[in-house]
C-alpha cells in the first residue's frame, strides 16, 4: 500500500510540475524585408495559450496530429491571436495571415505569420498583450529584424510600442 501510494504521489507531483511553471513569456520575432514583406513568427508555451482560449471563449481548443507534426486549425488561432496582437504602420493596421503553426516536442507554439508593408518602413506599432490578462506574470518578447532592429518587452501595463 505504501509502495502505491507513493508512486499515486509521484505520479501527481509529475503532473503538477508539467502543467505549473514560473515563468510566463511569448518571443516575436519579426522580420521586415526590403520588398516590403514581414514574416513573424510566434512563441508561446502551448498549454498558457490552450488554457486562455479555452477560458476566454468558454471552449476547448485540440491540436491535430499530421504524420510527425501537431499543430492548431490555423482558422481558430486567427481570431484569438489578431485580438491580442496587432502591427500598424502610421496608424494603418497592417493585414496579417497566419500561414502555419506547430508545437515543437517541447510543447511550444510557434505561429508563421505574414503580412505586406511599406518598402522602407521607417516605424512600425505593436499592439500585444497576447495572455496578459490571464497571467499578470506574463512577458511579451519582440524582436525586430531587417529594415528596422530593435527589441522591447510588453506586460500587462505596457501593451503598446512604437518601434522607430
Amino acid at each position: 500500500m505504501k509502495i502505491y501510494l507513493s508512486f499515486l504521489f509521484i505520479s501527481f507531483l509529475g503532473l503538477w510540475k508539467t502543467t505549473y511553471h514560473e515563468t510566463y513569456i511569448s518571443i516575436s520575432e519579426i522580420r521586415i524585408l526590403k520588398e516590403g514583406k514581414i514574416e513573424l513568427s510566434l512563441e508561446l508555451i502551448a498549454h498558457d495559450f490552450e488554457y486562455v482560449y479555452q477560458k476566454s471563449n468558454s471552449k476547448e481548443i485540440k491540436s491535430v496530429f499530421n504524420k510527425e507534426l501537431e499543430y492548431y486549425d490555423n482558422n481558430l488561432l486567427k481570431e484569438f491571436i489578431f485580438n491580442h496582437y496587432s502591427i500598424s504602420e502610421r496608424n494603418n493596421k497592417i493585414d496579417l495571415k497566419i500561414i502555419g503553426n506547430e508545437i515543437n516536442l517541447d510543447g511550444i507554439l510557434i505561429i508563421y505569420i505574414e503580412g505586406d508593408c511599406k518598402k522602407n518602413l521607417k516605424e512600425l506599432t505593436v499592439f500585444n498583450d497576447l495572455l496578459v490578462n490571464w497571467f499578470p506574470d506574463q512577458q511579451n518578447i519582440v524582436n525586430l529584424s531587417g529594415e528596422l532592429k530593435s527589441s522591447f518587452t510588453f506586460n500587462k501595463n505596457i501593451k503598446i510600442h512604437v518601434f522607430q
